[in-house]
């Protein structure tokens, strides 16, 4: 292959709106592979994982650790929970990712289809599914809260369930999330915090302020 058609097979890759599926299920078993050898601790002290109380949810997760919670949460809980994406190209890749490990999948975001992100979020609720929101994408800032998770846990009357990924030794991405992977055997955690209400009386700044606490309580960086 001469190196102008390996050029132009690259610019293509980098430009596919969607990941195909062979490319997705190599990467999801690579990522499978590499999180078997990591020491993890689960730290849960209200039984969450296990008891699946209170069901449904609104889980919130920082963006720089949503690859590898598909990896390390157990399939029968992931397979009862769906994920919010970004309707984005990076978002598309993601999504293709994450099927493979049981997770459903809603698209959309505050920025691109947020109304039917919303009603599709619903829809998961009235099914009986969990949600999970990465509270401060698509687009950042870093561990700054956005009001999605606020107004959905409201509307619902659910608890949100603040989940994280700790791990020592992790690559991080050059990217506005700094994305982390952990390095193969090291010891990673997955965190589950205490279930909480938004009081109603707060307001909406309040309550993002309260989730990020919470969230912080539990991510180590």
């Amino acid at each position: 292959m001469t190196e102008e058609k390996k050029q132009r097979r690259i610019f293509t890759l980098k430009n596919k709106r969607h990941m195909p599926n062979w490319l997705a299920g190599i990467l999801a078993f690579l990522f499978r592979v590499i999180s078997l050898t990591y020491r993890v601790k689960v730290v849960d002290e209200e039984g969450w994982f296990e008891k699946q109380e209170p069901w449904p949810g609104v889980v919130s997760l920082w963006h720089n650790r949503i690859l590898f919670i598909a990896c390390l949460a157990k399939r029968r809980l992931l397979e009862r929970m769906s994920v919010l994406i970004s309707a984005s190209r990076d978002g598309e890749y993601v999504s293709a990712f994450i099927r493979f490990f049981g997770l459903g999948v809603v698209r959309g975001s505050s920025s691109r289809g947020g109304v039917q992100a919303l009603l599709g979020l619903n829809h998961e609720l009235k099914e009986g599914r969990s949600v999970i929101l990465t509270v401060d994408g698509p687009r950042g800032p870093k561990y700054s809260v956005h009001p999605g998770a606020v107004l959905l846990a409201r509307k619902n009357d659910l608890f949100v369930v603040p989940v994280s990924v700790n791990a020592k030794h992790y690559w991080q991405a050059k990217s506005w999330d700094n994305t982390q992977i952990p390095i193969p055997f090291s010891s990673v955690s997955l965190v589950c915090g205490h279930p909480f209400k938004i009081p109603a009386e707060m307001s909406l700044l309040e309550a993002q302020v309260l989730i990020h606490d919470k969230m912080m309580e539990i991510t180590e960086d």
